[in-house]
């Protein structure tokens, strides 16, 4: 049976009402990009974070961009808004509703409560995009380096 995007924002719904424990793991250190396997992707700029996580990316490699968000108060929320976006939680919300009522894009990109959540979310779309603690990263997705460089090296942006 064929997984459609409408499929699969109904399981990601359906999680949502499962009890979750620890919403956010470790707070700080480096944020990793993370992304299909599949998705040839190694290296993204910052800007190209930009135009994904705005929808003004809507595709790249040769699949449909997929970004997926962390809820409120995670560190990568914090990550996307501050060092990518340069927005504020509502400047950011408020662009988003702009964008979907202006017919520029579909809808916002999904936010997901846990770091479990966004693996699968990741695993499951070839063009799925998402931000991650660095430690919290695990099989079945790949890191990609930002400007170049690596969770870990000096000068990392995603801090």
């Amino acid at each position: 049976m064929k997984i459609t995007r409408k499929h699969f924002i109904v399981a990601m719904l359906l999680l949502l009402c499962l009890p979750v424990g620890h919403i956010s793991a470790q707070q700080g250190g480096d944020v990793a990009v993370i992304v299909n396997p599949e998705n040839p992707v190694t290296s993204i700029s910052m800007a190209d974070l930009h135009k994904i996580f705005g929808g003004d990316k809507q595709s790249w490699g040769p699949f449909p961009a997929v970004p997926f968000v962390r809820a409120a108060k995670a560190h990568e929320r914090d990550v996307l808004l501050s060092v990518i976006m340069k927005m504020t939680d509502a400047q950011f919300q408020d662009y988003w509703v702009k964008k979907v009522y202006s017919g520029t894009v579909a809808h916002e990109p999904l936010a997901l409560m846990s770091t479990g959540m966004q693996l699968e979310a990741v695993r499951s779309q070839k063009g799925g995009i998402a931000l991650m603690n660095a430690q919290d990263v695990k099989d079945g997705v790949k890191v990609i380096k930002v400007d170049g460089l690596v969770p870990g090296s000096a000068g990392y942006p995603l801090k």
